[in-house]
């Protein structure tokens, strides 16, 4: 009898396990993941700046300590995101820009202001447009 209870128990877990497929990884989920160095789950300031940092020395592909329109592409050179940052107008980003940008950003992304940005606040942050 026990024996039949164990074997109806693992069909069921299995039966559920072979269910719908899952809901696919967001971009945002997978931001989270790629940033979060230590794995809580959460991005303190130090993960987005380091973070910002590793994306913006693989985007500088000549070095020079600015990106420019040639390395990230005119359309997003002339996005508001990037022209907004460009504080000193010279037409590209330079290391402290994108770093003031970042930490402006994870203090608006920041609601409940625990100095950690959660995958809730993330998606609200980064919701689709309709």
């Amino acid at each position: 009898m026990k024996t039949q209870v164990m074997a109806a128990a693992v069909a069921a877990l299995l039966a559920g396990a072979a269910g719908p497929a899952s809901a696919q990884v967001t971009d945002v989920e997978v931001g989270l993941i790629k940033a979060d160095v230590n794995g809580d789950q959460m991005l303190s300031k130090g993960e987005v700046v380091l973070d910002a940092m590793q994306g913006f020395v693989a985007s500088d592909l000549d070095g020079d300590g600015v990106l420019e329109a040639t390395e990230v592409g005119e359309e997003m050179a002339a996005d508001p995101e990037f022209t907004d940052n460009d504080a000193d107008k010279s037409g590209g980003l330079t290391v402290d820009e994108v770093v003031e940008e970042k930490l402006a950003d994870f203090q608006a992304i920041d609601t409940d202001g625990d100095g950690l940005l959660s995958l809730d606040e993330l998606n609200a942050a980064y919701a689709p447009k309709e």
